[in-house]
């Protein structure tokens, strides 16, 4: 047979998932052929369909070696590499795709998704802008394009890439999403809530668009949202992220120990689904029922036995708890499994010993500079033993500090427009409020002119004080970010109650943490400085004496700014209001 009709024949079974008949003529054509590249190729693609990954990395490797500068190879072997959890590879080989050929759109367009998928916004947004500066009509350009917007927090913007897909298909399902998300998370309940509706009438088994409608109805406090998730994790009882959001939304409505009802329901009606089950103990932890959360992991753990989830959940339970010879047999279990390092270094300090903390720290810190939790414990450990490096990470001149913002507007009328904000009647699971509410979505996206003035003033400020940090530190978890830009990464107002507090955490999303004053009850001066932030001392569960680095002193117009890797927290007030606005700041 003529090797262009094999290979045409070969094209033709691989279309129509003849993997079988695809493979035979491609051997035959190597036979005849020799290792021609497109052969390879196609071999390649037809073994990734087929699910042989070992066969097509093979033909993939040999595909290159034929033809190094093959850029359609380089992507499609990149897109295989990505689906496999391969993506520092995938990335070199879209880059290669394009050093070989720039105008592959489509290589490009692939790694942007790639890149926002690992959070690296900013080069997402650069390949984002050279693809729309070429391509400003392509509809699925643009919807990448709002997408990482979305994700950068960059509403306005956003937006404008949705409606600009809805302009010309006002039923594109995709842009009818990321429209309603954008709606929801700038507090535009009214459209959110059309816009999902709108979309469900498209796909009305949607799990998602049904989330985010309850979301959507929950914000604008309208009945609704409790019923329609209730109905949508009836439909889908595995459905975990459906089961979290549940689960908040009874708790902040006040449904007690009775939150979590529909997880437990679920857990029981399916009783071999591990991974759902693990899930709904990491739901209860999240909501700081420790014992609860055993208990649960215990029938787990009777149910499918250990695994290494497991074992990490008892770890960290059991320390928190302080089952001191359960979190060790837990470790022990686990081995020196980097995944396991912070557990291992929370027991080395709940048990009083920071230099075996220090020890299983400061080589995972190292190898990842960004990870705030990391260097939040390594901190502790490191001023426990009186090491000169805590000076260095949390106590230069300059890394926390405060000042008064420049606010242009009437505190008591911003102090209205955010107290109506505040409209669960608990607080959030998750979260380090005690005895108080907080908002979501992200506040500096919202409309209303008196928060958008407060966002402007606050930035203003942010940017005076990275010009005041000490200079840049390319091995510091902050200062190596010192020239970036500046973004909010999250922004919420927190309202607090008589004997409400906030417990010490950190946020691991930022670089910069922030607490800004808007109103504070009375007797703020009294000899336990009620209401003051504490920044710089232990969780309490770790049982460790530290007085906290700094107390600082609320004051309406006061803006706290320290590094995210310092633990947190505030003291509880007898009466009265407290109303901060909250935020972290991202570097980039």
């Amino acid at each position: 047979m003529d090797v262009n009709a094999l290979f045409a024949r070969a094209e033709r079974a691989f279309a129509s998932g003849q993997h079988g008949a695809a493979r035979n003529d491609l051997r035959q054509l190597l036979q005849l052929a020799g290792q021609h590249p497109a052969v390879l190729h196609l071999m390649a693609l037809n073994e990734a369909k087929a699910g042989d990954a070992a066969a097509a990395r093979t033909a993939f490797s040999r595909a290159l070696a034929a033809s190094p500068q093959d850029a359609q190879v380089h992507n499609n072997y990149a897109n295989f590499l990505k689906s496999h959890g391969d993506m520092a590879r995938a990335l070199d080989h879209y880059g290669q795709a394009l050093r070989a050929a720039p105008g592959l759109h489509q290589a490009r367009l692939n790694r942007a998704i790639l890149y926002q998928s690992l959070g690296r916004l900013a080069d997402a947004r650069m390949d984002a802008d050279h693809l729309l500066a070429l391509l400003p009509q392509d509809l699925v350009v643009r919807q990448t394009s709002g997408a990482i917007h979305l994700a950068l927090g960059h509403l306005e913007a956003a937006a404008a890439d949705f409606g600009a897909i809805l302009s010309k298909n006002s039923h594109d399902l995709k842009a009818l999403h990321g429209r309603a998300r954008t709606a929801s998370i700038a507090g535009d309940d009214a459209l959110a809530i059309r816009l999902y509706k709108m979309a469900m009438a498209q796909a009305p088994d949607d799990a998602e668009l049904e989330l985010g409608l309850a979301e959507a109805l929950e914000a604008a406090g309208e009945d609704g949202a409790i019923p329609l998730l209730k109905r949508t994790v009836a439909r889908h009882p595995t459905w975990a992220l459906g089961h979290d959001a549940l689960a908040r939304m009874q708790a902040e409505a006040g449904a007690g120990d009775t939150f979590d009802a529909d997880y437990r329901a679920a857990v029981a009606a399916c009783p071999q689904d591990r991974a759902l089950a693990l899930a709904h103990v990491a739901c209860l932890f999240t909501a700081d029922r420790e014992a609860a959360a055993l208990v649960a992991l215990d029938d787990v753990i009777s149910r499918h036995g250990r695994n290494e989830t497991s074992d990490l959940y008892e770890a960290t339970l059991a320390t928190d708890l302080g089952d001191i010879d359960r979190a060790q047999a837990a470790l022990a279990r686990l081995g020196a499994i980097p995944q396991a390092g912070l557990a291992r270094a929370r027991l080395a300090l709940r048990t009083g010993d920071p230099a075996a903390a220090a020890a299983v720290l400061e080589p995972l810190a190292r190898a990842d500079l960004d990870a705030v939790n990391l260097w939040a414990h390594l901190d502790i450990a490191w001023r426990l033993l009186g090491d000169v490096r805590h000076e260095w990470l949390s106590g230069q001149t300059g890394l926390a500090a405060t000042q008064d913002i420049e606010y242009n507007g009437d505190w008591s009328i911003l102090a209205t427009v955010l107290r109506g904000l505040h409209r669960a009647r608990a607080h959030p699971i998750g979260q380090s409020v005690r005895g108080g509410t907080q908002t979501r979505g992200r506040l500096f996206g919202r409309a209303e002119p008196e928060i958008a003035a407060l966002g402007d003033a606050i930035m203003a400020a942010v940017r005076r004080h990275l010009k005041g940090l000490p200079p840049a530190d390319p091995a510091h978890p902050l200062l190596r970010h010192r020239d970036k830009i500046p973004n909010f990464s999250g922004s919420w107002s927190v309202r607090l109650v008589g004997g409400g507090f906030h417990v010490a955490h950190i946020h691991p999303a930022g670089r910069l943490s922030s607490a800004c004053y808007i109103a504070l009850p009375d007797g703020i001066d009294g000899p336990e400085r009620p209401g003051w932030l504490e920044v710089g001392g232990p969780p309490a569960e770790l049982a460790i004496d530290l007085k906290p680095l700094h107390m600082i002193r609320p004051q309406p117009g006061r803006l706290a700014l320290f590094p995210s890797t310092l633990f947190h927290g505030t003291r509880p007030f007898p009466a009265g209001e407290r109303m901060t606005v909250a935020f972290d700041v991202s570097l980039s």
